[in-house]
């Protein structure tokens, strides 16, 4: 309760510090806390090579993938850092694919 007429205070224009409430108190009840618009650029230092990909299929292109992903799944190279064999399986069905078009 106390967070929804805090939130209400702050969008009738109060000044939220005269409640006398810590800025940590506040973000913990996420109040002055604004929504995330994207996430956050990171230097390439900070970042991991390890990226996530996400991908909506529709009706047979589930079975069509996880066929593909099937067959190119092979046992994990000692020399290759990737621990997914899903994802190393979809990287060699791409690099194939690519090694046919290009």
């Amino acid at each position: 309760m106390l967070r929804l007429e805090l939130a209400d205070l702050v969008e009738g224009g109060f000044e939220i510090a005269l409640t006398g409430l810590s800025e940590d108190e506040l973000s913990k009840l996420s109040i002055g806390v604004r929504e995330l618009e994207q996430m956050p650029e990171l230097p390439d230092g900070d970042r991991s090579p390890f990226r996530d990909m996400t991908f909506i299929l529709y009706g047979e292109q589930w079975d069509i993938v996880e066929r593909a992903i099937a067959r190119a799944t092979k046992p994990r190279d000692r020399d290759n850092p990737n621990r997914s064999p899903q994802g190393n399986a979809l990287a060699a069905i791409c690099a194939e694919y690519l090694g046919r078009v290009s």
